[in-house]
């Protein structure tokens, strides 16, 4: 078993690559990403995702075609403040085209739950945690991509273009896309980004309730 050290190494080092070597990623490899997604936990064991893998670099660089065109029709009906941004909107939504290989990740469609129960509940499609459980699963995919030299990007733009995904990719009944995962070998060597200290997102309840306790002068 790797210690925490190793472990933490492993999340540190991990990049997201959003430019690929042209050179395709050996079916093995892609193979070793699923068998690592296929280990996340999951609701109730559910496992409530699929992985659709193209590894045709003609049908993606299509579908990030389509994707864009779709796109661009979109961001014309923006607001002028709004629109200001869509060569950006545009630029992440597509550039999964130049990847070797990419993952469409789909989660099964959230189980019903009692509409009293969700009645006051903020979020009711996170109470049924198939989107969660497949996020966990990407979060396998990135790390396993990292131990093998290959890069990754988890890509949430191209799902604002549903009709070109959908007229592209086929998605079983009772599932909806999640996101999609650009894989290849990295041209790239992002540095580190800034990272929030610990002290920054996180806090102790007992430390609180520390805070708040009166001091003894105060008790006189």
């Amino acid at each position: 078993m790797i210690d925490y050290p190793q472990l933490l190494e492993l999340m540190r080092a991990r990049r997201s690559v959003r430019r690929f070597q042209d050179r395709p990623v050996d079916r093995d490899d892609l193979l070793r990403l699923i068998e690592a997604a296929r280990w996340a936990p999951s609701n109730h064991n559910r496992q409530p995702w699929r992985f659709l893998v193209c590894e045709n670099r003609a049908r993606i660089g299509a579908l990030a075609d389509a994707v864009g065109r779709s796109l661009s029709e979109k961001v014309r009906t923006l607001p002028p403040v709004a629109a200001a941004h869509s060569g950006e909107i545009l630029h992440y939504a597509t550039l999964f085209g130049s990847a070797p290989a990419v993952i469409v990740v789909q989660h099964r469609q959230p189980v019903s739950l009692a509409a009293a129960l969700l009645a006051d509940v903020p979020n009711p499609l996170l109470t049924s945690g198939e989107p969660l459980s497949t996020a966990m699963a990407v979060q396998n995919v990135l790390l396993a991509a990292q131990t093998l030299g290959l890069g990754a990007c988890v890509l949430t733009g191209p799902l604002l273009a549903p009709a070109p995904l959908a007229a592209a990719l086929t998605v079983p009944a009772g599932f909806d896309l999640t996101c999609l995962v650009a894989i290849g070998y990295p041209a790239e060597e992002p540095a580190a980004p800034r990272r929030k200290s610990v002290e920054q997102i996180a806090e102790f309840d007992t430390d609180r309730d520390q805070a708040m306790r009166p001091s003894p002068g105060e008790l006189s």
